[in-house]
């Protein structure tokens, strides 16, 4: 009976651990945000690269369009809070292609890790992307 339980105890902390060491399809990048600017064709998102120079991307609102709006799910997802960490961005690989980026900003609209971008300068075409190529 002991040798039954031990075996059965073994068992279970073996499936267990092969439970833990499944890998994930993602691949995911977090970086902090320095400044982002909101525009009515979406968001320039100003970081700091590995070098500390500043680079900035650009997020079409188009991403952030529900699966029930357009069969897929989207690309871009922005989660507003006032969590110390904020504002920071997390982008998702699957294998070596660009899936989602999720962005975390402060919900004050107020806080000066916010801006707006001229309405005056034409800015169209960096907002006219496909997938998100980060520079690190």
């Amino acid at each position: 009976m002991k040798k039954l339980i031990l075996l059965i105890a073994i068992l279970m902390i073996i499936s267990s651990i092969t439970a833990f060491a499944d890998t994930s399809e993602f691949y995911v990048k977090t970086l902090p945000i320095v400044k982002v600017y909101d525009h009515t064709l979406g968001y320039r998102i100003v970081y700091m690269k590995s070098n500390f120079e500043l680079t900035a991307i650009y997020i079409p609102k188009e991403w952030f369009r529900t699966a029930a709006e357009t069969g897929e799910p989207p690309k871009a997802e922005l989660v507003a809070g006032k969590d110390s960490a904020y504002p920071y961005f997390s982008v998702f690989w699957k294998g070596a292609d660009f899936d989602h980026i999720r962005i975390y900003v402060h919900i004050d609209l107020n806080n000066p890790t916010w801006g707006d971008l001229d309405p005056l300068v034409d800015i169209t075409e960096k907002f006219n992307v496909e997938t998100l190529k980060l520079k690190l």
